[in-house]
């Protein structure tokens, strides 16, 4: 193995959720609660703020899941 190699690890997009995967949830999941902020800000129904917010939980156990699920195939599959 080169040098390049060992300073690149191989599959970076699954090491990079593994490290980060905590915070990417929670911003990916913040993103359907501020359109909903917003377009109740803009005059439109409070249904907006709330499916915003029930949406945001949804996606967040959507993307935590992922997450986990990602650790698991790093720590199980992947050659160290």
């Amino acid at each position: 193995m080169s040098q390049v190699q060992a300073a690149n690890p191989a599959y970076p997009a699954l090491h990079f959720l593994v490290r980060h995967g905590d915070w990417i949830a929670a911003i990916v999941s913040l993103a359907p609660v501020a359109a909903g902020i917003l377009a109740w800000a803009a005059g439109m129904s409070v249904a907006f703020a709330i499916a915003g917010v029930a949406g945001g939980a949804f996606l967040y156990l959507i993307m935590r899941s992922y997450v986990e699920l990602v650790r698991v195939i790093v720590d199980m599959l992947l050659p160290k």
